[in-house]
């Protein structure tokens, strides 16, 4: 005896094609971009490293720092590229100096830390991994103690690069200095755009 099956039933086309631009629409979860978190604290009075860094390490325990005393950019790149084989999504390089001696901690964390008593903060959004050696070469030279001068000479040499066209947009037209302003701020931005996508990473002052 021949076994009946159920008639199929037509699905509306209607129905069809919304629920296929439905699922269409459904994101990928963003893959997560690694960190590499720099943080400088400088001894208080007299205070030495050695006297500084057992406060530190007490913190850092639970994290199993590699410790460096005046490393060059080499060691650094061995330290953080061992912690990189777990692919975390951040790394802290931690500089701790009384302006003569340096000695750095490094770590991986899943969670922001928090470091309330802290001299310079930044955060390197790292695009290609090759941009790491670049960022440590950097931080290892001690590039960032001259934060100040850092600033004012890039700020300096971008204002001298767009100078012949802020000088036709003026003659040009005849604008506010409102309108000035907010075009070098959209010039800056541009700018720094273009620059971490060259260098494979982008440079904060704050971690979301």
């Amino acid at each position: 005896m021949p076994i009946t099956t159920p008639p199929t039933i037509p699905i509306p086309r209607k129905r069809w094609e919304k629920a296929l631009r439905e699922s269409s629409k459904k994101k990928k979860p963003k893959k997560e971009e690694f960190r590499l978190v720099y943080i400088r604290i400088k001894t208080k009075g007299d205070r030495t490293v050695g006297e500084a860094a057992k406060e530190l390490e007490i913190r850092f325990i639970d994290f199993s720092p590699a410790r460096l005393i005046e490393p060059d950019e080499t060691n650094l790149l061995l330290a953080v590229e061992k912690f990189l084989k777990n692919n975390p999504p951040r790394i802290y390089v931690v500089e701790l100096t009384d302006g003569i001696s340096r000695w750095f901690y490094v770590f991986p964390s899943v969670e922001k830390v928090k470091f309330e008593k802290k001299d310079f903060y930044r955060v390197f959004v790292v695009k290609k991994k090759e941009a790491i050696e670049e960022i440590l070469k950097r931080i290892a030279s001690g590039e960032y103690s001259k934060k100040f001068r850092l600033g004012f000479l890039t700020v300096l040499q971008i204002l001298i690069g767009f100078a012949p066209f802020i000088l036709a947009y003026i003659q040009g037209e005849n604008k506010s200095a409102e309108d000035l302003f907010n075009y070098l701020v959209w010039a800056v931005a541009a700018i720094s755009a273009i620059q971490g996508i060259k260098r494979g990473y982008k440079e904060k002052s704050w971690e979301e």
